[in-house]
C-alpha cells in the first residue's frame, strides 16, 4: 500500500495545487497589472522554495548547486512566467475557470504526447492515439 501512495502523491500534490492556482489567478483583482502580480507570485515562491531548500535539501550549498546548473532551470523559469502571464490574461480576458484551464491541459496533454514520441523515443500506442481522439472532441464540444 506504502508503494501505491509512494507513487500516487505528486499526482494527488499537482491537483491541489493546480486547483489553488486556478482560484488564485481568477482572483487576482482586476485593478492590479497583471505582471504585478506574477512578480509578486515569484519573490513569494521564491522565498518559499529556498525555505524548503534549508530544511528538506540535500546540499545546502548555493555555490556547489550553481556548479550543477545547465540550461534546463532558465528554460523552466521562463516557461512557467509565459504561463503565470498568459493565465492572468486568460482570466482578465473573461475565460471561465471551469473552461480555461480544462482547455489548455487538455491540448498540452495532446502536444506532450507527440514531444514524448519525437524528443524522448516515447512509444505511442492505439490508446494514445483513442485517447488522443477523446480529447480533440471534447476541445471541439467544450468550444461550442
Amino acid at each position: 500500500m506504502s508503494s501505491i501512495i509512494a507513487y500516487w502523491w505528486p499526482i494527488g500534490m499537482i491537483l491541489v495545487a493546480h486547483v489553488v492556482y486556478q482560484i488564485s489567478a481568477k482572483s487576482i483583482p482586476d485593478a492590479m497589472d497583471p505582471f504585478a502580480a506574477v512578480f509578486f507570485n515569484y519573490v513569494i515562491a521564491t522565498a518559499a522554495a529556498f525555505v524548503l531548500w534549508m530544511v528538506m535539501g540535500q546540499d545546502r550549498s548555493l555555490a556547489v548547486q550553481l556548479g550543477k546548473m545547465n540550461w534546463a532551470p532558465v528554460t523552466m523559469a521562463l516557461g512557467i512566467t509565459a504561463v503565470e502571464v498568459a493565465s492572468v490574461f486568460m482570466y482578465k480576458l473573461g475565460w471561465n475557470i471551469s473552461i480555461a484551464s480544462t482547455i489548455g491541459n487538455i491540448a498540452l496533454a495532446v502536444v506532450l504526447i507527440f514531444v514524448g514520441a519525437m524528443v524522448y523515443k516515447e512509444v505511442i500506442t492505439a490508446n494514445h492515439l483513442i485517447g488522443i481522439g477523446l480529447c480533440l472532441a471534447g476541445l471541439i464540444i467544450m468550444n461550442r
